[in-house]
């Protein structure tokens, strides 16, 4: 696309310049600037024969190349750090308590295990990498290796001579495919060798301790209990590299040839001025709202409570990063690290204080809760309604008297709050049945300045 020589950092030095996209904050796109500096709190280019500086919190986006597409056939794995951050290597490994890897856009990366969330090997296939997200987000808390186990059966067949003989061959699916089963190992993990080859794990096999070593390049993939400090650092922008990786960073300095990047983990990566793709501001100015403490909660008691006399905290109204089970959200089969769970009837009220652009959500009843009912969840902005989303889940009976059970909808909204100071949202059931049996959940409920 263009040629990026831009010293992008905290600051610049002198005379650096480079071809690029801006997209402001009014989402005005500036075609074929010249970056002349940027630092932590402003951005300088020339455009239409007219140097401009203009603050950080004008600018959403600063566009050099498109990301390459990755090479048909391409062998590489999956890292996903406790901040977020997820990258595509060539290769990697374990070493004495450190994860060595190089990156597919090149940078070669040294980091301490305690900032690595989840390793996925042989990450070239959806299907796999859609299936360990869902892993990861329901495995946390817990040390893990993930094995790839093939599935075989018994059969009776005859050898050379005629005799009937006991063997396992390959369960295949439809498309002629070995069927395999992928679980979790749970126990302590080792630090690895120092050839980055093996590392142990120690089960608890319930009568005692046994210790098992494996080849790293032989598993499906490693779960760490790790998770990000709470006195982590704040979110700065998305550097994306031209291979897709999207880096979370939380600081940025200039380095002779490129940046040096640092995550909210503690993660430093070091990146060439041609292995840059993007660096997004957006990423750095989003809030989930389970990370938000409400402005005001309102519990409003359905008539059966009510006429008991129960008092509105008897129970919990509002579950935060997880399901009624107390697990992650799943919604239509994806997982979510983040989001509410609501039962009704309940009022979230939020300041945004006109901060903010965006409410976006994912809402549906969770996969595997198991409520019935119906029920609406509204979205309002200061006093006008902005979204409503019906939460029904109703089984019926066939004609055999089976259940039929209706498919459990997810819907996502991308609702406009620029301007608005008060963000409600307000989960009612329709009957008090439904005030007993049901509840939504919101995975990724997230406000975007």
């Amino acid at each position: 696309m263009r040629l990026f020589r831009v010293l992008l950092a905290l600051g610049m030095l002198a005379g650096a310049a480079a071809a690029a996209e801006i997209t402001t904050e009014d989402e005005k796109v500036l075609k074929d600037v010249e970056i002349v500096s940027v630092t932590a709190k402003e951005v300088v280019y020339k455009h239409d024969g007219k140097e401009v500086t203009r603050p950080i919190k004008e600018i959403r986006r600063i566009d050099y190349r498109e990301p390459k597409a990755i090479p048909s056939g391409t062998a590489y794995s999956q890292v996903e750090l406790t901040d977020g951050t997820i990258v595509l290597v060539s290769k990697w490994a374990v070493k004495k308590g450190r994860l060595e890897m190089t990156l597919l856009s090149g940078p070669e990366v040294k980091l301490p295990i305690n900032v690595v969330a989840a390793v996925l090997n042989n990450a070239g296939e959806q299907k796999y990498r859609d299936e360990f997200r869902n892993r990861v987000i329901n495995s946390r808390g817990k040390n893990a290796f993930v094995l790839k186990i093939a599935v075989t059966r018994e059969v009776t067949a005859k050898d050379d001579k005629g005799k009937e003989v006991k063997k396992r061959v390959p369960v295949l699916d439809e498309n002629g495919k070995q069927v395999e089963n992928i679980q979790n190992l749970e126990g302590v993990l080792g630090e690895g060798d120092e050839k980055g080859e093996m590392i142990e794990i120690a089960v608890d096999t319930g009568k005692g301790e046994e210790k098992a070593n494996f080849k790293q390049n032989s598993l499906h993939g490693i779960l760490y209990a790790h998770t990000l400090p709470t006195k982590a650092s704040g979110v700065l922008c998305k550097l994306v590299d031209v291979s897709g990786n999207a880096v979370t960073v939380s600081k940025l300095v200039s380095q002779k040839n490129g940046v040096s990047v640092t995550t909210p983990a503690g993660a430093e990566m070091e990146f060439t001025h041609d292995q840059i793709s993007q660096i997004d501001y957006t990423r750095g100015r989003l809030d989930y709202l389970s990370a938000l403490l409400p402005d005001k909660t309102v519990i409003t008691l359905n008539d059966a409570d009510a006429r008991d006399k129960r008092p509105t905290d008897y129970k919990p109204f509002v579950y935060r990063d997880s399901s009624l089970n107390h697990v992650p959200i799943k919604l239509g089969g994806t997982s979510y690290r983040f989001g509410l769970t609501l039962q009704p009837d309940v009022e979230l009220r939020y300041d945004l204080d006109g901060k903010y652009r965006t409410f976006e959500a994912a809402i549906g009843i969770d996969d595997e809760t198991n409520v019935v009912g119906e029920a609406t969840l509204e979205v309002w902005g200061d006093n006008k309604k902005l979204e409503t989303v019906e939460v029904v889940y109703l089984p019926k009976k066939g004609n055999q008297g089976e259940t039929i059970k209706p498919t459990r909808q997810v819907k996502k909204v991308a609702v406009n709050v620029k301007d608005v100071t008060t963000l409600k949202l307000i989960f009612k059931a329709k009957d008090t049945l439904s005030s007993f049996s049901t509840s939504v959940s919101l995975g990724d409920a997230k406000v975007t300045r």
